[in-house]
């Protein structure tokens, strides 16, 4: 059989038949330039993880892509997802793309392709690092999809792509720009805010992992300036910043579904939180939302600066000692609303947590203060048992005042809450506020056998979905970007945080009818998929990230095999390679 292989391929002496590992050289060389090492991203600068440089055998990958063809052809299901991998895609790019972008092996930059974008268009990104001004995620001005359609871009691999500021731009920046979508891509270390909506209206950012603005007036996530019904869905932000998730000055409609948030450190003048609820916009959505403050980032002793990097010279300027924060706000807190005070804000099915070892400078988790039209609701705001956390509190839920007398609010709601004092003072809620089943205790145990924050009589009831303000059967567990998050934060330096064990831990189990025993990820949200190189074979049989559907859960312990990334690495190929190698026939 392999000569008969090899007979169709022409004479061996054929001056068009090059040397297998020459041409495995040059397809690696023009279709992967991302390094081989896996980079850690932090915003000093890309880091190499020295411990993982290897190579990979590219005989033995050719005989695995065709094991995992033939196993990807027996499962139907599979075989669909890899089609339509490609067929999603009307232009790819990679970070030293030079080709039209009409196919993975011939992609074009990301600038490229807003010369030929219109509405309905999907551009596909290769795996890798883009870090030059032709590598962000930033349309011309006036360039917009259309209800219905919108311009996509997304990445092949979740995950598997990294766009860096280096901080010197914005890796994601819309600004006069409709109805897109931007999806599976990791962005970090911006010149200003990370993931950046200004002037734009009806925009998508689903399963983005962001860190690290800049140490100014920035956020992680911003929506700005009369951009309205924005979504920010399955996303990820931690790092330095003022905030997390910021929506202001007519960024109305937002809706932040199914996002978690850690809030690391800020030098700057101005409040600081990992969510804000108003500020000078309205209608905003939060739901399924998860918060928490590490502080982690904060210098032991700094001059507080203004938004231009200089000494800040106004109130509460000067130098800062024992890691203080000017203005901690809270978790979820507000700026305020210099007009109309009737927000029209909803907090749903959220979590505000600190941990024991964490550095959490704000005097309360979740805050609310000289405002009307709010509903806060099955949401949970808790510290963790073993910490020191005097004098602060769980909920500090004010009306059209800053303490609990009735200012004259008349439509402010606090229902199904949940609050774990530990050592604090617990919560504190306005005489204004309408209230039904709140749950004080000091931790989980204040709950009765058979009962949890996730399904109970008393308290909130954190199972299932919301989806646009309303309570779904979709369970909410494991938490969807769990490993999207573990995975990228490694890339950024950090430790990695596993959102569904710490919940877990602070919580209790999580029931089976909410998720707690699924390994499967909910079947109408794509699954995580597989890191895949972006580089063609020599023989077709896989081009770029043509597996980038199959679900990790499935069986395809071939095609993790045939990978060969550092990210992938298998003691069965380290073998291969320190065999020795057969005779060419």
């Amino acid at each position: 059989m392999r000569r008969a292989i090899r007979r169709t391929r022409g004479p061996r002496s054929s001056p068009l038949i090059r040397p297998r590992r020459a041409i495995a050289n040059r397809l690696r060389s023009q279709y992967d330039p991302a390094p081989r090492t896996p980079i850690i991203e932090t915003a000093a600068g890309p880091k190499a993880m020295r411990s993982a440089t290897w190579r990979c055998p590219f005989r033995f990958r050719r005989f695995l892509t065709a094991l995992a063809v033939a196993a990807l052809a027996s499962r139907p299901g599979a075989a669909k997802a890899v089609a339509e991998s490609i067929s999603r895609c009307d232009y790819y790019a990679a970070p030293a793309g030079a080709g039209n972008g009409l196919s993975p092996t011939a992609p074009f930059r990301i600038a490229d392709f807003w010369g030929v974008a219109s509405p309905g268009k999907t551009l596909c990104l290769l795996n890798g690092v883009y870090n030059d001004a032709q590598g962000m995620i930033d349309p011309p001005a006036g360039l917009s999809g259309l209800s219905g359609s919108p311009i996509t871009i997304k990445a092949l691999n979740d995950g598997g792509v990294l766009i860096t500021g280096h901080a010197t731009r914005h890796p994601i920046l819309l600004s006069n720009n409709d109805w897109f979508v931007v999806e599976g891509v990791n962005a970090c270390c911006s010149g200003g805010t990370v993931v950046l909506m200004s002037r734009s209206s009806h925009n998508i950012i689903r399963r983005v992992a962001a860190w690290d603005a800049a140490d100014g007036n920035e956020s992680i996530f911003g929506v700005h300036y009369h951009g309205d019904h924005n979504l920010l869905e399955d996303v990820a932000g931690w790092g330095v910043a003022r905030k997390i998730y910021d929506s202001s000055e007519g960024g109305d409609f937002t809706t932040i579904r199914r996002a978690w948030g850690r809030w690391e450190g800020s030098h700057v003048v101005g409040p600081k939180m990992v969510y804000t609820l108003a500020y000078n916009n309205y209608h905003m959505l939060v739901e399924n939302a998860i918060g928490t403050w590490s502080g982690e980032k904060m210098n032991q002793t700094y001059v507080l600066l203004d938004y231009s990097g200089q000494p800040w010279l106004g109130t509460d300027g000067g130098t800062y000692t024992n890691y203080r924060v000017n203005q901690p706000y809270g978790i979820f807190a507000i700026d305020g609303l210099s007009g109309d005070k009737n927000a029209r804000t909803k907090l749903l099915g959220s979590i505000a947590y600190v941990g024991k070892t964490d550095t959490f400078s704000a005097p309360r988790e979740i805050l609310f203060t000289d405002i009307d039209s709010v509903e806060i609701k099955d949401t949970v705001a808790a510290y963790a048992p073993g910490g020191t956390y005097s004098g602060k509190h769980t909920f500090a839920l004010y009306g059209l005042t800053t303490n609990i007398a009735n200012g004259g609010e008349t439509n402010v709601r606090a229902l199904n809450l949940t609050s774990f004092s530990a050592d604090s003072l617990g919560d504190q809620i306005g005489k204004g506020w309408q209230q039904a089943n709140i749950l004080r205790g000091r931790s989980a145990t204040a709950y009765t056998e058979g009962s949890s924050v996730y399904v109970a009589d008393q308290g909130a009831n954190l199972c299932h979905q919301y989806v646009d303000g309303n309570l779904t059967d979709r369970p909410l567990w494991p938490w969807l970007m769990n490993q999207r998050i573990k995975e990228a934060m490694i890339q950024s330096g950090r430790a990695p945080l596993d959102v569904t064990a710490t919940i877990t831990q602070l919580f209790g189990p999580i029931p089976a009818d909410c998720g707690g025993d699924s390994q499967q990820f909910k079947p109408d949200v794509p699954p995580r998929t597989i890191d895949l190189p972006n580089r063609p074979r020599n023989h077709g049989w896989i081009i770029g990230g043509a597996l980038g559907a199959v679900s990790t859960t499935e069986e395809t312990q071939a095609v993790k095999i045939l990978l060969c990334t550092a990210a992938e690495k298998v003691s069965v190929l380290e073998r291969a390679r320190s065999a020795p190698s057969r005779p060419r026939r």
